[in-house]
């Protein structure tokens, strides 16, 4: 079955909250798997994980390999909206008005919409001496930014055309 991108899409939606359902509470129990988590390529085993939902929704689902343009779709629509929340809390953030707040919410929020990539996140302003700077968000963490909004739909959709079991339907 050729899925369409909102199908794409929703199954994408399913496997990022079963992720999260899965890395948020174990992260909360064993705090020192949290702790050992110094630098950003170390917060990449969480994201490792979107390979095997990828495979799973589609053999669940029955997809067939997408188009390019249906390929890119699937991978552009969650990374927008992941960087649109990203960038839009951190604007909201930086804004000096009761809007602040909001973009603070906004951010932390996401260790319980997007744990993986709020922990790939994390880990690249543990890299920082001085959180305190201004210079400390500099083309690093924008480029975090890119990559945690980036990295999941990209992964999951790698996963989706991952080689799996062919069904036979018998008569």
């Amino acid at each position: 079955m050729t899925p369409s991108p909102a199908s794409r899409f929703g199954g994408f939606a399913a496997g990022h909250f079963v992720i999260t359902a899965l890395c948020a509470p174990l992260l909360l129990v064993l705090p020192q798997v949290f702790a050992s988590v110094s630098s950003p390529l170390q917060a990449l085993w969480m994201m490792v994980l979107y390979l095997p939902a990828g495979w799973i929704m589609a053999a669940l689902r029955g997809w067939n390999r997408p188009t390019p343009e249906a390929g890119i779709k699937a991978v552009l629509w969650p990374a927008l909206l992941a960087w649109g929340w990203a960038f839009g809390g951190w604007l909201l953030l930086v804004c000096p008005s009761l809007l602040s707040g909001i973009g603070f919410w906004m951010l932390t929020s996401t260790y319980f919409l997007a744990c993986p990539s709020f922990v790939f996140m994390l880990a690249t302003l543990g890299q920082s001496t001085d959180l305190t700077a201004w210079s400390t968000f500099g083309f690093s963490w924008y480029l975090s930014m890119f990559l945690a909004g980036l990295l999941p739909p990209l992964l999951f959709f790698l996963g989706s055309l991952l080689p799996r079991p062919v069904r036979t339907v018998r008569n």
